[in-house]
């Protein structure tokens, strides 16, 4: 049974990832995105986008929501948080090192390197959210 660092570790689905993670930022607001935009989006089958768009929704990764014939998903960030707790144990050092661009150090400085309450857990997932957003647009 593949964890949730395997399900990230496919390329397709990170490519789906990052266009959710596009239409949570979309001046909309709604934040969901249908399959056909993820096809035309990303140039990939439609059988292909519903076979790790389900994957992601067994891990909780995207929610769903059907309307008709037709389905649209969102982002669900917080299921991620694991992720971003264990990332952050791995980013102080670089920080600390000044390999890391202007701007990603207080990310990096927030980040937790051990568990945490719940409450904390949604500002850390608005906090690896944010990191994401940032490491998007520098590679750009």
């Amino acid at each position: 049974m593949p964890d949730l660092f395997d399900v990230i570790a496919d390329p397709t689905r990170r490519e789906l990832l990052n266009a959710l993670l596009a239409s949570a930022e979309a001046p909309d607001g709604t934040g969901e995105v249908s399959v056909g935009q993820l096809v035309a989006a990303l140039g990939l089958s439609q059988p292909t986008v519903s076979k790790h768009l389900k994957t992601l929704r067994e891990f909780q990764v995207v929610s769903v929501r059907e309307q008709g014939q037709h389905r649209y998903y969102r982002l669900e960030s917080a299921s991620l948080e694991p992720v971003a707790q264990w990332l952050g144990a791995f980013l102080k050092p670089v920080v600390a090192a000044g390999s890391v661009p202007d701007g990603l150090d207080e990310v990096v400085r927030l980040a937790p390197t051990h568990p945490l309450a719940p409450r904390a857990r949604t500002a850390a997932v608005r906090l690896g959210s944010t990191a994401a957003t940032i490491v998007g647009r520098l590679r750009r």
